[in-house]
This record gives structure tokens, C-alpha cells and sequence, in this order.
């Protein structure tokens, strides 16, 4: 099974900042009771770069790592044996590059130019960035009737209360949410939670 089919079935992509490599373990766990075998760890802290690897160690776990800028964020994605990378945005160097190691990415996009170059580029799958403060479910239906072929993950400011909205649409595989594994969670090591958390989530949308 592809990872686009593994996204799209699950229809949640919970996100977070992993700076611990003690917690990479109990945050495998955790995904794997709640059903949600899938996770995009943000290059968004100086330590994630030296602890991803640990996910080597989890391979019931599809590894996404999100805020790549360069391409040496796609090296240490590799070598922490990622099923995927997420860009912030569009880069057709690092585009480039992720085909060259053979590793799906899936760009930020938030407008029609930006669309259409990841189109050209043979992409069909991709991430909508930053969704509330881009015109959220809105901008997404307005979407659809131009870009019939292209589906959208919506992340940025996804929570309980509009994830159903966005996996309403046609147009829409998945939403990406930071709010279920938050670092204030995994540093208080509150691990109950957070299960409870993503279990609520997966809960609501297996119910829509």
C-alpha cells in the first residue's frame, strides 16, 4: 500500500516536535493503540535533527518529517528511514532532490500559481498551508472546480471542532493537526492524553 492510500485511509496526520530521544518510544506506542499508525515529526527544534533516527527502531510507525528546507533535512529524513517529507512550501530544488532519493514529498501550497507549478510538476497530492489563515474550507471549495484532479492535506489550526468541515469536501485526503500532540504533552510526559487525544479524533472521524 502506497503512503498516499495509508493517508488517505487514516485521514489524520497528528504532528509534533520530538527534542527527547527517550520519547520517541511511548509516542510509537501511543500511535499504535490509537489506531493512527502514521506521524509527521516538524524539523522545527535544532535536537529533532539528532534523534530522528530513533525511528528507525519503530517501523509499525509511517515516520512524515515536516518542515524540510533543505537538503540535508531530506538526507537525515532518509536515514530515519521516513515514509515522506512535508515542505512548509513550494521548492522545485527540493523537489528535485526528493525524486532523486525516491522519497514522496508533498509542498505547502496556499495559491492557484503555486498549485499549478506542483501540478507541472507531476504532483497530485498536496499540503494547504497554512488552512485557517488561507481561507480554509472556503478557499478549498473554490478549489475543486478548478483543480478537479488535485487533493488536498489542509494543516494549520485543524481541531476537533473543523476537522470534519475540511474531510467533507471531495477534494480533501486527510488533515494534518498539532493540536492532539502538543510539546507542552510530550514534555509533561503525559502519554494517557495524548492516547486519548488522537483516540477522540480517530473516534469523531470514523463516526462522519
Amino acid at each position: 500500500m502506497s503512503i498516499f492510500n495509508i493517508i488517505n485511509e487514516a485521514k489524520l496526520i497528528p504532528l509534533t516536535t520530538i527534542t527527547s530521544r527517550e520519547d520517541v518510544e511511548p509516542l510509537c506506542e501511543v500511535l499504535v493503540e490509537a489506531s493512527i499508525p502514521l506521524i509527521e515529526i516538524t524539523l522545527r527544534h535544532k535536537r529533532t535533527l539528532d534523534i530522528i533516527d530513533e525511528f528507525n527502531k519503530f517501523p509499525e510507525v509511517h515516520l512524515g518529517v515536516g518542515t524540510v528546507r533543505s537538503k540535508s533535512h531530506i538526507d537525515l529524513a532518509i536515514n530515519a528511514s521516513a515514509s515522506f517529507l512535508i515542505t512548509p512550501g513550494y521548492s522545485e530544488n527540493l523537489l528535485d532532490y526528493a525524486k532523486q532519493k525516491n522519497i514522496p514529498l508533498i509542498p505547502g501550497v496556499q495559491t492557484p500559481s503555486e498549485i499549478m507549478k506542483a501540478n507541472e510538476a507531476g504532483l497530485s497530492t498536496l499540503k494547504f498551508f497554512p488552512a485557517e489563515l488561507s481561507g480554509g474550507v472556503d478557499r478549498l471549495k473554490a478549489y475543486k472546480s478548478v483543480f478537479s484532479d488535485i487533493k488536498f492535506i489542509p494543516t494549520g489550526g485543524i481541531t476537533n471542532g473543523n476537522a470534519l468541515s475540511y474531510l467533507a469536501l471531495d477534494n480533501v485526503i486527510a488533515v494534518g493537526a498539532s493540536a492532539l500532540i502538543s510539546p507542552d504533552l510530550i514534555n509533561s510526559k503525559s502519554w494517557s492524553e495524548i492516547k486519548n487525544n488522537l483516540k477522540e479524533s480517530k473516534e469523531l472521524i470514523n463516526k462522519s
